[in-house]
């Protein structure tokens, strides 16, 4: 009798496994998500800081940015500090700190320092997305549909901010042709498919899609005229609550497992 009870707990174990490593992933993959999303946070606080088009530098701006790095080290915490992730993540906060230090004054220097920080931020950005591609099997679909939302959100924005700066390149994806086109598409698109996924949600994705739709003629003429802090108050509203709302998919999901 006692031989049965133990198997059948063994066998009640090697069912369960499955589901408690699913929803630990689940955690991994939503701090991942959330350590790239922070990162894109930094670096548009970090180009709206430096503008030389901005005629007051808010402290605002760089409050936003440190915090946003902050965050970046919570998740990379959360993940079991990686070792590429943290020595990268390290070097990005440490080129910053020389960008603080140098003279305001020395405007072409700091605009260098710019161009490396972003390269950098690029390369932990990839890196960081390769490691959320092989965490994303089994993941439910509202969850990773609402990561690429906010993901690409956060990109069209940085990518706004880096066509303010002549001298400073994009380096968190491959530059060519028609990109605010191609990332507008993905975006709007995604949004019907938010609607479908969330149907108990309609209102609060409605308010989503016109706070996006009120700032989306500015990123399609990115050309034409520069409202880098109001892009960023739109669009940082939207990938926050996006943020909130898987946050919210994986508690769900993590409570349906146990």
């Amino acid at each position: 009798m006692a031989l049965q009870l133990s198997r059948l707990i063994l066998l009640a174990l090697f069912c369960f496994a499955p589901l408690v490593a699913q929803a630990v992933d689940l955690q991994r993959l939503q701090a991942m998500h959330e350590f790239r999303s922070q990162g894109y946070t930094a670096a548009t606080y970090l180009l709206i800081d430096n503008n030389l088009y901005e005629k007051i530098r808010e402290p605002e701006n760089r409050i936003r940015y440190n915090e946003a790095l902050s965050n970046m080290d919570a998740a990379l915490r959360t993940l079991g500090m990686p070792a590429e992730l943290s020595a990268l993540k390290a070097n990005l906060q440490l080129t910053i700190r020389e960008l603080e230090g140098q003279p305001e004054e020395e405007a072409h220097f700091n605009l260098s320092t710019v161009n490396r920080i972003m390269q950098i931020h690029g390369q932990l950005d990839r890196m960081a997305e390769s490691e959320y591609a092989g965490m994303t099997e089994g993941a439910p679909a509202e969850l990773l549909t609402l990561h690429a939302q906010s993901l690409e959100i956060s990109q069209i924005l940085l990518l706004y901010q880096n066509n303010m700066f002549s001298s400073v390149g994009v380096y968190f994806m491959d530059n060519e042709d028609g990109m605010f086109t191609m990332l507008d598409n993905r975006i709007t698109e995604r949004a019907g498919e938010l609607r479908k996924l969330f149907p108990d949600l309609q209102a609060r994705f409605e308010r989503l899609d016109k706070q996006y739709d009120f700032i989306r003629p500015r990123l399609l003429k990115y050309y034409e005229d520069w409202v880098p802090s109001m892009a960023a108050f739109y669009l940082q509203r939207n990938t926050r609550i996006l943020d909130e709302l898987s946050r919210e998919q994986v508690r769900v999901s993590s409570l349906a497992q146990g």
